[in-house]
């Protein structure tokens, strides 16, 4: 056993290390006042961080891939089972059966929609077309990571997907308020909240926009525009054993694989929801999940190929652009017809 842990950070220390030193900065540059505005979290300046020194780990593969390579898999998997001590059942009981349409609506709409444009029309392959649909439906970076976990895919296309959504979660954080504020989008002060929540891809994204919103009632938008959006968190479980069976399915063995993170990230859920957790022990679960989140998004973007992103040409982003325009109006008509 002892000689296992040495030989395990005998390979992998320079690696981690690389990988730490980065997340470092990105806590860094993401807790300057200026990013803090924008509104752009950590788990995206680590991408950024890692595709923009993806030449140091290019250069120095055989030294630095298997720490890298247990950033982008294992601390994935774990910090997507920390993550669900963010998510708590308790505001869903209270927004009441329409809340959960909505999100069933959304998700499942959208991934549907999204994989038949990918794969059928644009003729991109299946994994990234499922990356790209996941993100926009679910809850952006943290979805595609979990889903890249299932479809062990290779991950320039986890990339490719990270970086859509981080465009369009930010186009629309940006707009919807502009248009809300305005009145060109017609919502009342509860639908405002829930169309925030439906329509945006990250939950920094749903924060920064409610937080946008002019009115006498902000915490009810916010609060409204958080539960919609953990709900979708919610749904991410059933989608991927759902993908999981199918992909089984299509297999020679036939054998079921099981996402385990995605069963232990509902059972973070349902403890964070029913045990009464102490404050601090919370933060550090919740800081813990964080870490190893943006020590996954650095190691993807270590590993980014731009020749590969080069080949998919523009699909990728047209995809994205449709995605975001239906999202929009599938939200709008949601929160306003049910």
């Amino acid at each position: 056993m002892q000689n296992k842990i040495y030989g395990f950070i005998k390979n992998t220390h320079l690696g981690i290390c690389f990988v730490a030193i980065l997340a470092i900065l990105s806590f860094i540059i993401a807790n300057t006042s200026y990013i803090k505005n924008m509104h752009i979290s950590e788990l995206i300046i680590g991408i950024c961080l890692g595709v923009m020194c993806s030449f140091i780990f290019l250069r120095y593969k055989h030294t630095l891939e298997n720490g890298v390579n247990f950033s982008a898999k294992r601390l994935l998997r774990l910090g997507i089972v920390l993550f669900g001590f963010n998510v708590s059942l308790s505001g869903i009981a209270n927004l009441g059966i329409k809340g959960v349409v909505i999100a069933l609506i959304i998700v499942s709409v959208i991934f549907i929609l999204g994989y038949i444009i990918g794969y059928k029309i644009l003729n991109l392959d299946k994994q990234t077309s499922m990356l790209i649909s996941i993100g926009s439906a679910v809850c952006g970076a943290a979805a595609i990571l979990a889903l890249e976990s299932v479809l062990k895919s290779e991950s320039y296309k986890s990339v490719i997907a990270v970086a859509s959504i981080v465009i369009f979660g930010l186009l629309g954080m940006f707009l919807f308020p502009i248009l809300i504020n305005s009145g060109i989008i017609p919502l009342d002060e509860m639908q405002k909240g829930l169309f925030l929540g439906a329509s945006l891809h990250e939950v920094a994204n749903v924060v920064g926009a409610a937080g946008a919103i002019t009115s006498p009632n902000s915490t009810t938008i916010l609060e409204g525009a958080i539960i919609i959006k953990m709900i979708r968190v919610i749904l991410l479980v059933p989608l991927l054993l759902i993908i999981a069976f199918f992909i089984s399915k299509n297999e020679r063995n036939g054998s079921l694989y099981i996402p385990w993170f995605a069963i232990f990230f509902l059972i973070a859920i349902i403890i964070n929801s029913t045990i009464p957790i102490p404050e601090n022990i919370l933060l550090i679960i919740k800081t813990t999940s964080k870490v190893f989140l943006v020590f996954a998004m650095i190691a993807l973007g270590l590993q980014i190929d731009f020749k590969k992103i080069k080949q998919m040409g523009s699909k990728i982003f047209i995809l994205s652009i449709v995605l975001f325009v239906f999202l929009a109006i599938l939200s709008f008509f949601a929160v306003t017809k049910l």
